[in-house]
């Protein structure tokens, strides 16, 4: 079971180094020309009043409707490992690009940015999926029950509670001190 966690942390990291080197390579240009980090769109952001019931409905469907094609993709024998393989390799390379990407254009300050941007949802979607993938990767050993179900609605659920209420506020205060 260990060399599973092992596999699933090589596999973010591999697609993190991959983020990471596109977006010095490839993205360069199209990071720079980007507005997302410019200062008048962070400025706007903090002054915007977010709506955080439409907002939360608008997590709940994005959060979900990843969950139901993970679920959904994983039921296909043969390619479970795959799919679990994909997930992991996309998330580092998303997570690379994004990283890199605040960082070129909020300098060290980027740094703290990512952070204030997934947390603290990110706490919780972690285990939340992860329970998911973990089983995926593992099936036939293992096997689906009632408290892998409740766990994972339970962190997932608390992870899309916190995006939705809590993460506006974190990136407020981080984005007016800066």
């Amino acid at each position: 079971m260990r060399s599973h966690g092992r596999i699933f942390l090589a596999l973010c990291l591999a697609g993190f180094i991959g983020g990471i080197l596109y977006a010095n390579t490839g993205a360069r240009d199209h990071i720079l020309a980007a507005g997302i980090f410019s200062d008048y769109f962070l400025e706007q952001y903090t002054q915007a009043e977010i709506q955080t019931q439409d907002y939360f409905w608008y997590i709940l469907w994005v959060r979900a409707g990843m969950l139901a094609v993970i679920s959904l993709l994983g039921q296909m024998k043969g390619v479970r490992r795959w799919i679990v393989a994909a997930v992991l390799v996309w998330t580092g390379f998303l997570g690379g690009l994004f990283f890199t990407a605040s960082v070129i254009k909020l300098g060290p300050a980027g740094i703290l940015f990512c952070l204030a941007a997934v947390l603290p949802q990110a706490l919780f979607y972690i285990p939340g999926y992860g329970i998911v993938l973990w089983f995926f990767y593992s099936y036939p050993r293992s096997s689906w029950n009632y408290s892998k179900t409740v766990g994972t609605i339970l962190t997932i659920g608390v992870g899309i509670i916190s995006e939705s209420y809590l993460n506006p506020i974190f990136l407020k205060i981080f984005l007016k001190t800066i």
